[in-house]
């Protein structure tokens, strides 16, 4: 059975609100996203529906080039590499494609984030902030075991997970140059 990759985008970009977050949390990182192509055309996530306006979110679609992350050329980025069997990869690009067609049935969980914050969870079906979606997408198609998170997941806890490589650290915005040897090297 052939091997494919999927990435995990750990990210912080320099818009207000997330320097807001920042000061909260105390991290240096404070989005995730997840991926299924080497070139990060496609990103998935919970977060601002619109660039400049980020009182409204849900699930959204993120490119290097398009939506917040492409509106911020200085955002901080660490990419995580995961090896999945094939069907894995189908079953997670048939879930992503299927939550974009529907994509305004799904919420940005605002009131689970400020208690998670706060060391307190909540769930809401339909309902993610952008740490509690991957690592949920992760657990529900088994990739990883629901054991490997705590109850309140945070963008970087997924450095701690057991299979996944980095394969880059740096601005965002240089990724496709940086990354390329260590993605597509098997050696």
């Amino acid at each position: 059975m052939e091997n494919k990759e999927i990435y995990i985008i750990i990210s912080h970009t320099p818009s207000v609100v997330s320097r807001i977050i920042k000061q909260f949390t105390h991290t240096p990182y404070n989005h995730v996203s997840i991926s299924l192509d080497a070139e990060l055309d496609n990103m998935y996530s919970f977060g601002r529906r619109f660039k400049y306006f980020p009182w409204i979110g849900g699930f959204v679609h993120e490119s290097l080039t398009s939506g917040t992350i492409g509106r911020f050329t200085e955002t901080d980025a660490i990419v995580l590499k995961l090896n999945v069997d094939d069907d894995i990869y189908e079953e997670l690009r048939e879930k992503l494609e299927d939550m974009l067609a529907h994509k305004y049935s799904y919420r940005y969980d605002t009131l689970g984030l400020l208690l998670a914050i706060f060391g307190k969870t909540y769930k809401r079906d339909k309902h993610y902030y952008c740490s509690d979606f991957v690592r949920d997408m992760l657990v529900e198609l088994g990739v990883e075991e629901q054991d490997n998170f705590e109850d309140i997941v945070r963008p970087l806890d997924f450095l701690d997970l057991p299979d996944t490589q980095e394969v880059f650290r740096g601005k965002l915005r240089e990724f496709p140059l940086q990354a390329e040897h260590l993605i597509y090297n098997k050696n």
